[in-house]
């Protein structure tokens, strides 16, 4: 006599795995090899010290997954032209290629995953959204050590991957200006903030901080002036992750779509130290596990990014591997709760 039991355990796993399939078509990562913006080389790196992380853990992340990439092949050993917005025509092109990905994975239907080199990328990603989803109303979730609240008037470095938030916001921030930009540098910051239409593409009502501690007064200025919620590291460990999640949704209540960009450097170096500008007093690196992956199960969140994971700085190839378990996770939650 058949062992009915057996049969039907079978059959569930056959129809969980063929669902889990299917649904894995509805996801797209997108790799964005570039670190051209970051003031330190290697950013670029991470995307496939991943992949290697992926291989040494026998996972098949990638091999189940639509992958495309995005390659700034630009190699940054002479110096930028320009001094206040650097290798912003390097930066340009990479960011517009992004955008337009974004859009057309989005009208697609399909969920994009970008795993980037420098930050200056998450420009592109929300350009791309407004491109995809041009009349709704789209918030951010940072969780990153720094605002990138600069712009080219403001920037004491003029690196790029300080600015990806003014860029969507298309915010001079010309009440706190210190520089003079020459007319090349202004033509490319009107071109990368206004990619997507001659509206910005993100409002910054829009925006809330997460273990945000390393910012000027410039962007602190902005951050109050625009009334941008910042939850500090103190205030996620004391409100807990559930809570502050839950905070956040009720913020972005009347958002349409949602995006969560989650750079590396938002965990505490002592967990993670392999990213190019490391900031004391961070996240967990469990506190930074379950805030994305909780973040991830809303279904207003539309797109997800990892950005700077740099490992020439690691302490190991652990490092990459931590932060490929976050990749997993986060990917396996969302292909849950979909």
């Amino acid at each position: 006599m058949p062992d009915v039991d057996s049969n039907d355990e079978k059959i569930v796993l056959f129809n969980r795995d063929k669902i889990m399939n299917d649904l894995m078509k509805n996801v797209r990562i997108v790799e964005v090899y570039s670190d051209v913006a970051g003031h330190k080389k290697g950013a670029s790196l991470g995307i496939d010290a991943l992949r290697a992380s992926s291989k040494e853990m026998n996972a098949d992340y990638y091999e189940k997954l639509q992958l495309d990439s995005i390659k700034n092949e630009y190699i940054h050993e002479e110096e930028s032209s320009f001094k206040h917005a650097k290798y912003a025509d390097v930066i340009e092109p990479v960011i517009s290629k992004l955008a337009h990905k974004i859009k057309d994975i989005r009208n697609e239907n399909q969920f994009p995953i970008v795993i980037a080199g420098d930050h200056s990328s998450c420009a592109g990603t929300m350009h791309g959204l407004k491109m995809a989803h041009p009349d709704a109303e789209i918030g951010v979730v940072y969780i990153d050590a720094h605002a990138d609240f600069h712009s080219p008037y403001t920037s004491g470095s003029g690196n790029m991957h300080g600015m990806p938030l003014a860029m969507a916001c298309a915010i001079d921030n010309l009440e706190c200006q210190r520089n003079e930009l020459s007319e090349k540098e202004k033509e490319y910051w009107e071109k990368l903030k206004f990619m997507a239409s001659s509206e910005p593409s993100i409002k910054p009502e829009n925006v809330v901080f997460c273990a945000v501690r390393d910012y000027q007064e410039e962007e602190m200025d902005l951050i109050r002036r625009h009334k941008i919620p910042l939850y500090s590291v103190a205030e996620i460990t004391q409100k807990g992750i559930s809570s502050t999640v839950e905070e956040i949704f009720k913020k972005l209540e009347y958002c349409d779509h949602i995006y969560v960009s989650f750079d590396v450097d938002s965990v505490d170096p002592l967990y993670v130290p392999g990213t190019g500008t490391p900031a004391m007093n961070g996240l967990s690196y469990e506190q930074a596990m379950q805030l994305n992956i909780e973040l991830i199960k809303n279904k207003k969140v539309c797109c997800w990014e990892m950005a700077e994971i740099n490992p020439l700085y690691n302490n190991s190839k652990d490092d990459s591997t931590r932060i490929f378990k976050i990749l997993e996770k986060v990917t396996h939650t969302l292909l849950s709760n979909y």
